[in-house]
């Protein structure tokens, strides 16, 4: 379930569904890598957040929550506050 629960909110984020493979149930760490240094700032915060989801940690990224809720548009906290109120892991 939380594997599902992952990709529906990754479907809300299509900039960046195409780095992490449903079926292969794996995220493309190169491809993530190389996608930073070309996304918007806000894009890159919300790409850490989906990163420290899907590795269980924040230590990878460093996603900080207060230096998202700067970068990130309204949809992206929306999306970050709904995982807030149910955290799951996939």
């Amino acid at each position: 379930m939380s594997h599902e629960n992952f990709f529906n909110m990754l479907n809300e984020a299509p900039r960046l569904k195409h780095l992490w493979d449903k079926e292969k149930n794996n995220m493309d760490m190169l491809g993530f890598e190389a996608e930073l240094n070309v996304l918007s700032s806000g894009e890159v915060e919300l790409a850490k957040f989906f990163a420290s989801v899907w590795l269980g940690n924040n230590k990878d990224y460093g996603f900080d929550l207060v230096e998202a809720v700067r970068q990130i548009d309204p949809k992206g906290r929306d999306l970050i506050l709904n995982w807030m109120r149910d955290p799951f892991w996939p």
